[in-house]
């Protein structure tokens, strides 16, 4: 941090004279270190959504293009909890009725992903999968540079909470790679 100290004693050499340190202590948290000025290398983009999550917007997009040579992972997360609820308390059958049913919604919801996905010339792999939404999404975001998730994925976004907070609030606490929420 010394080019940033330097600057910020110049700027408050005369104002806050002996209370410089003070006031940088305080505000330390809010100051970028010049480890974290540096723009990430992005190689790799994991686009994780399940049934909650939202369009993808045109601006989404128009992010991800700036990384137009990077491989680009899109995942649909099936929560297999409730599968295995739904197999306990109504039998297998109906199990089976809804894992054909959301395996259909991933194909549409995905279709059109990948449509915009070709458009914009990304080489891309797709992959419908059963597991702990927030868990599944934590662990395979590791082996990407980027995490693109909508806001809602995992619940409904309510009037209290815009972001999803049993479970996109846990990934993204957990997640060190850059993420855009959506």
């Amino acid at each position: 941090m010394g080019w940033l100290h330097d600057i910020i004693l110049r700027k408050f050499n005369n104002i806050a004279g002996t209370r410089y340190e003070e006031i940088l202590k305080a505000y330390e948290n809010f100051f970028l270190t010049e480890e974290e000025l540096v723009i990430p290398e992005i190689n790799s983009v994991l686009l994780a959504f399940d049934r909650f999550s939202c369009k993808v917007s045109e601006e989404v997009y128009e992010t991800i293009s700036a990384f137009n040579e990077a491989t680009v992972q899109v995942v649909y997360v099936i929560d297999e909890g409730v599968l295995k609820m739904i197999q306990e308390t109504l039998g297998e059958e109906a199990a089976e009725e809804f894992r054909e049913k959301e395996i259909a919604f991933a194909e549409t919801f995905l279709r059109d992903v990948e449509k915009k996905l070709d458009e914009l010339n990304f080489k891309f792999n797709r992959k419908i999968a059963f597991g702990d939404k927030a868990e599944y999404v934590k662990d395979l975001s590791k082996e990407y540079d980027l995490l693109v998730i909508s806001r809602r994925y995992g619940s409904e976004a309510t009037k209290t909470h815009r972001v999803s907070p049993p479970v996109v609030f846990r990934i993204v606490q957990h997640v060190e790679k850059p993420v855009v929420l959506y």
